[in-house]
This record gives C-alpha cells, sequence and structure tokens, in this order.
C-alpha cells in the first residue's frame, strides 16, 4: 500500500505542464529539494553548515536539557556516547560535514563531559608534588 500524504515525486529538469501532468497521474505531490529524510538531509551540491543546522540544533537541545551535574564524568560520557553520537553517525556516512561544525559539537561535547553544561568550560588541573 503506498501512503500518498507521505510520498513525494522529484522531477529535475521538466516542463512545468509536463510535471503537473505525472503528478495528477501517480497522486503523488510535486517535492523541492532540499528536504529531509530519516532525519538527515538530502540536498544538492556541496555541504553547507545551513543543511545540517537543524542535527547541531537537535543535539545543543538535548545537551543542554540533561542534568549532567547530577551524573559522574562517567556517566556524561556513556550519555554523550550512547545518544549524540548515534544521531550522527548516519549523516557521517553519507556528507562531509564542514568543520566550523565539527569544532563547535566538539566544544559543547567537552564542556559537557567536564563540567556538566555545555556552554561552562571547566579546567581541569593536576597536581605534581
Amino acid at each position: 500500500m503506498v501512503n500518498f500524504d507521505k510520498s513525494k515525486l522529484f522531477i529535475c529538469a521538466m516542463m512545468v505542464a509536463r510535471r503537473n501532468m505525472l503528478s495528477h497521474l501517480s497522486g503523488f505531490t510535486v517535492g523541492t529539494i532540499p528536504f529531509h529524510y530519516l532525519g538527515g538531509p538530502i540536498f544538492q551540491g556541496k555541504p553547507k553548515c545551513i543543511h545540517f543546522q537543524s542535527i547541531v540544533d537537535r543535539i545543543k537541545v538535548k545537551l543542554a536539557t540533561w542534568k549532567g551535574g547530577l551524573l559522574s564524568i562517567m556517566g556524561r560520557i556513556q550519555l554523550v556516547k550512547s545518544i549524540v553520537c548515534g544521531m550522527l553517525v548516519y549523516s557521517f556516512h553519507i556528507y562531509r560535514w564542514p568543520v566550523r561544525l565539527l569544532k563547535m559539537l566538539d566544544k559543547w561535547i567537552r564542556n559537557f563531559n567536564w563540567s556538566g553544561d555545555i556552554n561552562t568550560c571547566k579546567i581541569c588541573t593536576i597536581s605534581w608534588s
């Protein structure tokens, strides 16, 4: 069974009349690129920060709402490894992310692991007596 509400027809270079005729005959609506599929962006051309911004925003919200101060460092690391890395693994296999976004995510994860908050940088010093 085909769900016509969830299905779209993607057509590249074609006359508008022919596109509308195909849409009418098939029952699908005409979709446009870029769009999201299985939580990841589908776009044409070189990956840009704007394409991955929705994923980055979801990760930031997750890290900011977790009560990291109530967990040990190992608890925070395990939480990040299981949840955040799982969100990223699919798109890392498909796309090469912009370095700027990767550095920002790395900073947030590092701050969360050490301090329990994405905006607080905690410096750990070791005494060599």
